[in-house]
């Protein structure tokens, strides 16, 4: 059986942005932003995966789009609250805007192929 990231570039990096966020956030484990951050990337990877996995997949994207959207927000929250570092989360939205730009692409195709 073969796991959703050796198919997917999108889960492979939202994998990765994934752990790297929440070994952040585990470092402030009673901060309410870093627990949100780690929130928003876990429940990001879980409608990743449930797309990838064609289980309500419109659905899945588009809940995916959301998380992304609240997750750059957060993101930006933590780079002026110096939750991150401006390298830190210079890092995280190229992440971000990289997984967004394929979640992106991901939804055009969906859309042509209807």
């Amino acid at each position: 059986m073969s796991m959703p990231h050796q198919r997917a570039p999108i889960f492979t990096a939202t994998w990765d942005f994934s752990v790297w966020l929440v070994r952040k956030a585990r470092a402030a484990p009673q901060d309410p932003l870093a627990r949100s951050l780690a929130d928003r990337a876990m429940r990001l990877l879980d409608a990743i995966t449930l797309a990838l996995k064609d289980i309500d997949r419109d659905e899945a994207l588009q809940h995916a789009d959301l998380l992304l959207i609240q997750l750059r927000l957060r993101l930006r929250l933590a780079m002026e609250t110096e939750f991150l570092s401006a390298q830190q989360a210079h890092y995280a939205l190229q992440q971000t805007d990289s997984i967004g730009r394929q979640l992106g692409g991901w939804r055009k195709a969906q859309e042509r192929a209807e």
